[in-house]
């Protein structure tokens, strides 16, 4: 039997992302994006952004890590769970700030709960790499205190390499 819960979690907390955002794309005025590559089509009168975490990159779902020596285990689900954990426990609203649109026109958010810059929060936990060199300080200090998926015996390769080798358009 498959559980549907979390995933549930994910798309309330991705709906209420969303209508926050709107307070914040009200302030910057119009925001706009060059096709319709960055809206998920629900129905006829229903869609959704495709948003990004700005400046961290995580484990692809189905792409794999090994915590102990013979114990595969799935490092993009891992680091889902986390994100999930931060949003649901960290103090405060979240926010979302956009910053910019990538080449597959997602909209490059900043994540904030609270205070607490989420994204920044992921590479400190050990659960997200840095990308452009942002938060590149935060990973080298959970790399070198073997945080996240640094402790395990075999943490997953970056991301980037990973998708280059399957075949799933990203």
């Amino acid at each position: 039997m498959v559980n549907f819960t979390p995933l549930l979690v994910l798309m309330k907390l991705f709906i209420i992302s969303l209508l926050l955002s709107f307070n914040v794309w009200a302030e910057m005025g119009q925001f706009s994006v060059s096709s319709a590559q960055s809206l998920y089509i629900i129905d006829g009168d229903s869609i959704n952004l495709k948003m990004r975490f700005a400046d961290i990159d995580t484990p692809e779902i189905k792409q794999q890590c090994q915590r102990y020596k013979h114990k595969k285990l799935d490092c993009g689900s891992l680091s889902r769970r986390h994100l999930q954990k931060l949003l649901n426990n960290l103090p405060g609203d979240i926010s979302i700030r956009p910053v910019g649109v990538d080449h597959y026109q997602r909209i490059l958010v900043r994540v904030y709960k609270g205070d607490a810059n989420i994204g920044q929060l992921m590479v400190q936990a050990g659960m997200a790499f840095a990308y452009k060199n942002v938060y590149a300080q935060e990973e080298r200090l959970a790399r070198a205190k073997k945080i996240g998926f640094w402790g395990f015996y075999k943490p997953p390769i970056k991301p980037y390499k990973w998708r280059k080798t399957h075949k799933r358009k990203y």
